[in-house]
């Protein structure tokens, strides 16, 4: 997998924001596979935000499902950008036109990976958020 194995992986703590239980374990498995440090999973949007809110955990990464109940993915990113303006927020969804893709980048996210996604694709936008080379 592109950027496995690299050292800066290991030292960050994801929040992966998922409904779905299958994207959910293959991006848990894409983030394992590259050796992120920690990974803290949420339901939903509104749990995402209590993990948040609770300043018990700092995430370094958020990758989040768009379409969600209870909070969507983008009022989870409204809500993050109001409390932490520069955390590297990446938006998963099964549709990228382009409404969506002007109100994900309106609200500041970092980057977008449209489902259904290969572990690489996933793995190249997280290195592309952190500036990292792709063959690092």
């Amino acid at each position: 997998m592109i950027g496995a194995g690299n050292p800066l992986f290991a030292k960050l703590t994801v929040l992966l924001v998922e409904d779905d239980g299958f994207a959910l374990k293959l991006a848990q498995s894409v983030l394992r596979n590259l050796g992120v440090g920690h990974v803290i999973l949420a339901r939903d949007g509104a749990e995402a935000i209590r993990i948040l809110d609770s300043k018990a955990t700092r995430a370094d990464l958020i990758i989040s499902d768009w379409n969600m109940p209870n909070v969507t993915g983008l009022d989870l990113l409204r809500h993050v950008r109001k409390t932490w303006q520069n955390m590297p927020f990446i938006m998963l969804t099964g549709r990228a036109t382009e409404d969506f893709v002007l109100a994900a980048k309106e609200h500041g996210v970092n980057g977008y990976v449209v489902k259904p996604f290969s572990p690489d694709q996933l793995s190249r936008k997280i290195q592309s958020v952190f500036n990292m080379k792709p063959d690092a």
